[in-house]
């Protein structure tokens, strides 16, 4: 099944996820963080760019623009493939398991969707690390006056990878090839670890620079 939440109101999808239901759930709304998140970078950017002020870094900040425009609109689009992949995960569900033969290709079935929805969330790390070198630098280069936007851009995105990073975990807790597994796990916790370490850093750097 084809999903379509990116272009859902907020009221309705909001709506939608509060709702006794497997989709939308936790992928997809920190996919929207996600975009959020770059969203604010990219309002930063649009800010400073054409400042004479900021003339030296004019370019750095055309170059946000256009590496966040295509960040916001790829975070939108994992709403639905986070949606996509979990799917087949209940149809699965209600496969017989009456024979031996039957539990194997349960299992089977199983592993494949668990790799796929763990897919999913560790795109969106990687695309939050993206996002967050970027708030950094907006935070860094760009016009004083939205430093706070910056900021809350390190802050959303943050907020984004900690929620993918829980989402790639319950699917590899589950998985049956454990050396497949730890590989993943390791693979995430290594970018949440990095990534969480420099949007912190740099919110603090942000309400310092606010309260002076």
């Amino acid at each position: 099944m084809k999903y379509n939440f990116k272009n859902e109101t907020l009221d309705r999808f909001t709506a939608l996820l509060s709702e006794k239901s497997s989709v939308p759930g936790g992928g997809g709304a920190a996919a929207l963080i996600a975009s959020v998140g770059i969203s604010l970078s990219s309002m930063a950017a649009a800010f400073t760019v054409g400042k004479p002020a900021y003339a030296e870094v004019n370019d750095d900040m055309e170059r946000l623009l256009l590496e966040c425009e295509k960040l916001r609109v790829e975070a939108l689009s994992l709403m639905d493939r986070d949606a996509e992949v979990f799917e087949p995960m209940s149809a699965v569900y209600k496969m017989p398991k009456d024979t031996e033969a039957e539990r194997e290709e349960k299992d089977r079935a199983m592993e494949a969707c668990l790799r796929d929805a763990a897919s999913v969330p560790l795109s969106l790390m990687e695309l939050c690390c993206r996002g967050i070198d970027i708030a950094v630098e907006a935070a860094e280069k760009g016009s004083r006056l939205l430093i706070s936007d910056a900021g809350c851009s390190a802050a959303s995105l943050d907020a984004a990878l900690s929620s993918a990073y829980l989402n790639v975990l319950i699917n590899t807790s589950s998985m049956k090839d454990r050396a497949y597994a730890a590989e993943l796990e390791e693979k995430a916790k290594k970018m949440y670890l990095e990534a969480d370490g420099k949007a912190r850093k740099v919110y603090s750097a942000v309400l310092e620079s606010i309260q002076g």
